[in-house]
């Protein structure tokens, strides 16, 4: 069977209907997306050690000289221990959650093994080594992150076929820019990156870059085409203020602007009044009050007999922001639209909305579906900007003849980033936290500790403490020992803290689940609540006074930094826990000790620029809004900034363009047009 860049999914072999359908879950249709799922570490299996090296990765050949497996049904796990000699030296090899190689060890008398020797209790062991294939030694094996239940594995099995398939030659990067930057073909590169050769391993990381590169390309191309749209209308919505006006702003403050609250909104005031529309980055610092600016901003636009859409990235965030809303603007025309909603109470807004009886209207991606049509929509605002493609934010701001925009984000953005993402957005800057938000007192807990400060904590559960427990994944992960699963924790946590009523939240959770879980969690009917970082913006419980992060030394500094926003939102101190991963990297620890010492998300925010890793947590198990599939614009500046440069001259000569870059501008000169004004 030949293979190309779009043969489905389901096509390949190995990958049936139901592994075909999480793969698409996942944004993975076809062999090319799949192709794109690089692994995520290479095992040089060219050298077996002979001797134990303590303490270092290598490849072991082990003499088995018994094996057996315990159980624990209460906790759903298993411990598979064998007895091993490494160059005659005794080692343990141990096997969490991995019974199924029982047969194996039993039935030959070598093995061979590549994991990490450790001293423990007075004897070596090695805890999950990889058990090596035959076939594998003497090549280098590549590791791979399952997705949902395909296993590393298979999933190696599956990409080699493909490869094995392979019958695509096509290239998306011109020419022009393969010279510039002294990119391989699209097929060479992959074929390296899934099959290297051991000289291979020292340009790995040059290149992913060819493909992280030709992400952030066509995004930039994307963006620059879409500004040029933004920038050729003026404005066709004129607003009026008065003392009348004036008035209704202040009935509905209840409390004093601060002073840099003030400054934004005069300017958007100011952007109001001028010619052309407004397209405003509003950047806050946790608990800055930069929503009730971009309230505000749509006050005006409702007071002027405008219409206004506020989208949010999760249903969750909307949700809140809409109950926020009824309480602030106090009026009936006033609706929320996800894709939970009814489909009765679905047909009621989108008809609201076309007749101009809802004034204003909050949600997430499905405000920009084709069927919302609005009578008179004359403001947009887009919530955590970050977690929103520019077509998206495009799609909203086209179903008007020329809507003002306000962006806003709660993750400060470095000024090179400002540059490179956002150059065509004015931008205003809240730093300082609203008056009565407390510093959050910050503490990282080493991996030894862990179970001592558990116990800790189920005194102040008991005190009537409630706050959140942060895990990295959804379910445990074979590739991942160490990190800690949504799945066990909740299990775990109910057995550890018996009489504390608890709930369990992750992105795969349904909406109404949810919703169900954070009311009772405000409410005080669940004192402790598991998530993954579905919580990470937006979440607005006061009396949560304590963030437990686990593996955090696996987060980067300004994801942790919004965690910790999670609390300190009352009148009570509050505290956030930084638990570290047994074997947290040198980078990580730099992270932990620098969120402990730092407040100021701003500096935060530069210092995660420097200090950015490769981590392990974006991708892994848990689905989110996420632009990109490889790029990092944090990680990767100095390739977003090459594609920006490299993104004007192509739409500046269209001789350098290929028949890939002609067809993607193309499809977006079609997608303005094709987009219906109300």
């Amino acid at each position: 069977m030949s293979i190309t860049q779009g043969t489905p999914v389901e096509e390949l072999k190995g990958i049936g209907p139901g592994f075909g359908a999480a793969l698409r879950d996942r944004g993975i249709a076809s062999a090319g997306d799949l192709l794109l799922h690089f692994p995520e570490s290479y095992l040089d299996l060219t050298r077996v050690q002979p001797q134990v090296l303590p303490g270092e990765d290598g490849l072991y050949a082990c003499t088995i000289s018994s094996a057996r497996v315990s159980r624990n049904f209460r906790k759903r796990s298993s411990l598979l221990r064998a007895e091993a000699r490494i160059g005659g030296r005794p080692v343990t090899l141990v096997f969490f959650n991995q019974p199924y190689l029982l047969d194996t060890l039993r039935a030959r008398a070598q093995v061979h093994v590549h994991g990490r020797v450790e001293a423990h209790e007075g004897r070596w062991q090695m805890v999950n080594p990889l058990l090596v294939a035959e076939e594998s030694l003497g090549g280098i094996l590549p590791r791979y992150r399952p997705i949902g239940a395909l296993k590393a594995g298979t999933l190696r099995k599956v990409v080699a076929g493909a490869l094995a398939g392979w019958r695509d030659e096509s290239e998306v990067l011109p020419e022009a820019i393969l010279r510039r930057h002294g990119f391989p073909g699209c097929a060479q590169a992959l074929r390296a990156l899934h099959q290297p050769a051991p000289p291979d391993l020292e340009r790995i990381e040059a290149l992913k870059e060819r493909f992280i590169y030709g992400e952030l390309l066509f995004f930039q191309l994307e963006l620059q085409f879409i500004r040029a749209s933004f920038r050729s209308r003026r404005r066709s919505h004129h607003y009026r203020f008065s003392d009348a006006m004036r008035r209704a702003i202040d009935r509905r403050l209840t409390f004093r602007l601060s002073a840099e609250q003030e400054e934004a909104f005069s300017a958007v005031v100011n952007d109001l009044r001028s010619p052309r529309t407004m397209q405003r980055l509003l950047q806050g610092e946790v608990g800055s009050g930069k929503t009730v600016v971009a309230f505000l901003a749509l006050l005006l636009a409702r007071e002027n007999g405008f219409q206004g859409a506020f989208l949010a990235p999760t249903e969750i965030l909307a949700q809140q922001h809409y109950e926020n809303a009824r309480s602030f603007f106090a009026s009936d025309g006033v609706a929320l639209l996800t894709g939970g909603s009814p489909p009765a109470e679905r047909r009621r807004i989108l008809s609201g909305l076309a007749r101009g009886d809802i004034a204003l209207v909050f949600g997430t991606h499905a405000l920009i579906g084709e069927n919302v049509i609005f009578k008179n929509l004359a403001m947009v605002v887009i919530d955590e900007q970050h977690r929103f493609g520019v077509a998206q934010r495009a799609a909203l701001f086209f179903k008007s003849r020329a809507a003002d925009l306000l962006v806003t984000t709660a993750t400060p953005i470095p000024r090179t980033m400002l540059l490179a993402l956002y150059s065509d957005l004015d931008v205003s800057t809240l730093k300082k936290p609203l008056a009565g938000r407390q510093p959050v007192a910050t503490r990282v807990i080493a991996a030894s500790e862990r179970e001592r400060f558990y116990r800790r904590l189920q005194l102040e559960l008991e005190r009537g403490r409630k706050g959140y427990v942060i895990l990295p994944l959804v379910e445990p992960a074979e590739q991942a020992p160490d990190l800690h699963s949504l799945r066990e924790e909740a299990a775990e946590c109910r057995r550890r803290f018996p009489g504390v009523a608890q709930a369990a939240l992750s992105g795969r959770s349904a909406p109404a689940q949810k919703q169900r879980a954070l009311k009772q969690f405000a409410a005080g009917n669940v004192r402790l609540l598991l998530a993954t970082t579905v919580v990470e913006v937006g979440i607005d419980v006061p009396d949560a006074t304590f963030m437990v992060i686990e593996n955090a030394d696996r987060y980067g500094l300004a994801q942790l930094h919004q965690l910790r926003g999670r609390v300190g939102r009352g009148t009570e101190r509050s505290h956030c826990f930084l638990i570290e991963s047994p074997r947290p990297t040198e980078n990580g620890r730099r992270r932990l000790q620098a969120i402990a010492a730092l407040h100021d998300g701003f500096a935060i925010a530069e210092m995660d620029l420097e200090l950015r890793g490769g981590g392990v947590i974006a991708g892994l198990e848990q689905a989110g809004e996420i632009d990109f599939r490889l790029a990092d614009p944090k990680r990767h500046v100095r390739l977003l900034q090459e594609a920006q440069v490299d993104a004007r001259r192509l739409l500046e000569h269209e001789d350098l363009q290929n028949d890939a870059v002609r067809e993607f501008l193309a499809g977006l000169e079609a997608k303005v047009k094709g987009l219906s004004f109300s």
